[in-house]
């Protein structure tokens, strides 16, 4: 009898629980249709081709309608909300709209190999999906695919995808992982936008999604779309982009959330405009073969303290680390041509920048705003000086514009406070209103120009008018005639600074050119060029630069004054050709008497195009003295040496061959002290 009860009450409850246990058909394509389990919540899909939106069938059907387990007080049901799980056939090709969209409690569903596109919308707002995976087939993930998925940890997008719509994870504030492929190359705009938690909110209100993968953008990646306000905090962005537009801002607006490391990969040839606008990360490291910064590339990043360009690097357009306030050290590459403007403005930390002599312009504002600079030397190769260049930068006491420098802008060097010491190379020939504006320091300039640079009335105006000019002797009248330059102290004699003794050498042509200051007292000029020590060329020139006699190609030289009887003296130049390649010459330049009797002497050397050995630039002056004259002149040798204290008057002077010699009882010597046999 308990047998018989026993088994009754089994089939009892197996009977109610049938009544529970209801499995639902329908059709959700041309060639596939849907059962869906009550008791499981699990739908399978079965067959082949593209999925229709199972709304068509599912939506509406009544008996699944009673036997959803959603509040029946909304009158219009939500079954497919019950739906936790769904398979798929293997024969599925694609979707036709958002067929998972708002399925609140779907926990998972595996996509099959062969469908390409994941349409937009598709898994929208699944509060429940823990996790997907897509399969290598797929290349395309369209806008909001994943959005409000906001208990989802994982994504892995597979091997193929190429194309990222926008807002795809936004609101997935849990999401921890996403992997995407190696052949990337599109994200159509952000991706990972998050709600704000109230409708009145800053950055630190926004939620933040706590990425632990490393996000790669490969060589294929291209796209130039920003996916700014990007609230997440990866541990490594890695941008190794190849061919991207020149004008990108993937990164704009990396705000606060992100903490990690940016990493420039291998393939990186160029930085594009505005990449990394605001993103705030410490260091930078480009690689090797990477040619340009675009403008604007890394500004507004006041974290940024470790800055490393690559010896590839060849230009640093406008902006680029524009208010980067933490960077202290900047050396910049040789092959840079020219530091644009702003490039380094407000960069208030900067204390030492190292510019190689490659660069020939620096832009408007280039450093303006770096009241910390304590050091810095123009490159021997600028040109052109820019407006507000230097503008507020305190550095050092004294300045020296390079030779090559045509320009300087307005305001270029403005309130240098410390600045005592100015000197303005040969080639200057306008500097712009205020340039030296708040340098009330300065007490000394001196002006290689032979023509005063074209200045406004305000160019000069704060520099004290008992700051000492010095200029070349022949520009003395110039500058004390001109309105500005002229009111400033002169020395009655010119200095000696200014006496220039330089030698230069044309590559292309191997040709050397000499300017030397001519000397009143002067009879006759003579040079001996000596090439590995051994006389290669001998010129003599008259008082005032009149060949008399040379080996090569005759002097050019100035026009003679205007008064004959002017002592005053002036600047005297010629050339000597013919010389080799890759060499190194030595010269002495003499200023001889009416006897013969040196007044001055001159020692230097120069080089042509290709010489790879040291040399010290300019030559200096030696007293011109009787050498030593030995006793015994047999023991003399190679004797050498200047010295007034013990030395033989000679008995006479002559100039034999182009050089002045000595001739004793004891024989005839150099002006070194060696014997002439």
């Amino acid at each position: 009898m308990k047998t018989k009860v026993f088994i009754i009450l089994v089939c009892l409850i197996w009977m109610a629980s049938s009544a529970y246990a209801t499995v639902y058909t329908g059709v959700c394509g041309e060639h596939l249709t849907w059962s869906y389990d009550t008791e499981t919540a699990h739908m399978t899909i079965d067959g082949y081709g593209e999925l229709k939106n199972v709304v068509d069938s599912l939506w509406w059907n009544k008996q699944v309608l009673q036997a959803s387990s959603w509040s029946t007080s909304y009158k219009t049901y939500y079954p497919y909300n019950s739906c936790k799980t769904i398979s798929l056939p293997e024969g599925l090709t694609g979707f036709s709209g958002a067929t998972f969209r708002d399925w609140w409690n779907l926990t998972a569903c595996e996509i099959p190999e062969g469908v390409t596109k994941i349409p937009a919308y598709l898994f929208e707002s699944c509060y429940q999906l823990k996790e997907i995976k897509l399969p290598n087939s797929v290349d395309t993930v369209g806008q909001y695919a994943f959005s409000n998925c906001t208990t989802m940890v994982k994504c892995d997008l597979g091997k193929g995808v190429k194309y990222i719509g926008q807002m795809a994870f936004q609101n997935c504030y849990h999401l921890n992982s996403v992997r995407w492929s190696d052949c990337l190359e599109v994200i159509d705009g952000s991706i990972f936008d998050g709600e704000p938690d109230r409708a009145s909110y800053d950055q630190n209100s926004v939620a933040t999604i706590p990425l632990r993968d490393t996000l790669f953008f490969p060589a294929t990646f291209r796209s130039n779309k920003q996916i700014s306000w990007c609230y997440h905090d990866s541990p490594v962005i890695v941008w190794n982009a190849k061919n991207p537009p020149a004008s990108s801002s993937v990164f704009y607006n990396l705000y606060c959330y992100w903490r990690g490391d940016f990493i420039f990969g291998p393939d990186v040839e160029f930085v594009p405009s505005g990449l990394c606008q605001q993103v705030l990360m410490k260091k930078i490291v480009l690689p090797e073969g990477c040619k340009y910064i675009g403008s604007g590339a890394f500004s507004g990043n006041n974290k940024l303290d470790t800055l490393i360009l690559p010896s590839t690097l060849t230009a640093i357009h406008q902006e680029a680390f524009k208010g980067c306030t933490k960077i202290q050290r900047i050396t910049i590459p040789q092959k840079v041509k020219a530091i644009n403007s702003s490039v380094f403005n407000g960069c208030s930390a900067l204390r030492r920048v190292e510019i190689p002599d490659s660069v020939s312009t620096i832009g408007d504002n280039a450093f303006s705003g770096c009241p910390n600079l304590d050091y810095i030397v123009l490159p021997k190769e600028l040109t052109m000086i820019g407006g507000s260049a230097f503008s507020g930068v305190k550095l050092q006491d004294s300045l020296a514009i390079p030779d090559k420098v045509i320009s300087i802008g307005t305001n270029a060097f403005e309130n240098w406070s410390a600045l005592k010491e100015l000197s303005i190379g040969k080639n200057v020939v306008l500097i712009g209103d205020n340039a030296f504006k708040g340098d009330s320091a300065i007490t000394h300039i001196s002006v290689w120009a032979a023509t005063p640079p074209a200045v406004s009335e305000g160019t000069l105006a704060d520099i004290p008018d008992s700051a000492l000019l010095s200029v070349l002797p022949d520009s003395r009248k110039l500058y004390r005639e001109h309105p500005y330059w002229g009111r400033f102290r002169m020395n009655d004699t010119p200095d000696s600074a200014m006496i220039q003794r330089s030698v230069t050498v044309d590559p292309g042509q191997t040709t050397a050119d000499f300017t030397w200051p001519t000397d009143s007292a002067a009879h006759s000029y003579q040079i001996d060029i000596y090439k590995d020590g051994a006389v290669f060329c001998k010129l003599t020139l008259g008082n005032r630069g009149q060949l008399l006699a040379i080996t090569f190609s005759a002097p050019g030289r100035r026009a003679p004054m205007d008064n004959a009887n002017d002592t005053q003296p002036y600047t005297l130049s010629f050339k000597v050709t013919g010389l080799d390649v890759a060499s190194r010459y030595n010269y002495v330049l003499s200023t001889l008497d009416a006897n013969g009797t040196p007044i001055h002497v001159y020692i230097g050397a120069f080089a042509t195009t290709g010489y790879t050995g040291e040399l010290i630039e300019g030559g200096y002056e030696i007293i011109p003295t009787p050498p030593i004259i030995p006793s015994n002149p047999e023991e003399s040798g190679t004797t050498t040496g200047i010295e007034e204290t013990g030395s033989e008057v000679p008995e006479k002077k002559a100039i034999i061959e182009g050089r002045l010699l000595f001739i004793t009882p004891q024989g005839t010597y150099d002006i070194t002290g060696k014997r002439i046999e």
